[in-house]
């Protein structure tokens, strides 16, 4: 998946979370949740070992999501940050359907990280991002999410048909 989904998923279940328990730093820790995945594993996974050359590493497996859970709760003790954080990094696994990669989401109990050789990754992956059409959607989806919420308009009408237009995008779009 790419970043605009993660971050229109972790949006808005963190506006959703937010409504309910009325804390200020549950929508930023749903939307860091929901790309941290990533902000981890792909620097790990093509820059600082770059012989594995997979972007799905430790962040992408559950011991990663423990242990991240376990270091946010050493920093704070706040939690509704926590749950809201692991909401959104669960979000991110599910839309990143890491089930289909049972090594890497069960690592390391199914043995190493599979070894992936892709050059130019970033190119490819700028790429892709600006060509994707979703994408665009997603980001107006994202703007349109926090208009709502700075309106005090939003509700769990409007997300619920948020959520089922972007299911419907990703069944059509493929992504």
């Amino acid at each position: 998946m790419l970043i605009a989904c993660h971050l229109f998923f972790g949006t808005g279940a963190g506006l959703l979370l937010q409504e309910r328990f009325r804390s200020g730093y549950i929508l930023p820790a749903c939307i860091l949740g929901s790309v941290l995945p990533d902000l981890i594993d792909k620097p790990l996974g093509y820059i600082v070992f770059p012989s594995i050359g997979d972007g799905r590493l430790i962040a992408h497996s559950l011991i990663g999501f423990v242990l991240i859970l376990l270091i946010t709760g050493a920093l704070w003790k706040d939690r509704l940050i926590i749950a809201a954080l692991g909401i959104g990094i669960l979000t991110h696994q599910i839309l990143d359907e890491m089930w289909k990669i049972p090594v890497n989401w069960f690592y390391p109990i199914l043995g190493p990280f599979p070894v992936y050789q892709m050059e130019d990754y970033f190119g490819w992956g700028l790429i892709r991002e600006l060509t994707t059409p979703s994408e665009y959607l997603f980001a107006l989806g994202i703007l349109l999410l926090l208009m709502n919420r700075s309106t005090g308009t939003f509700s769990r009408g409007r997300a619920g048909i948020a959520s089922g237009a972007s299911a419907l995008l990703l069944l059509l779009t493929g992504r």
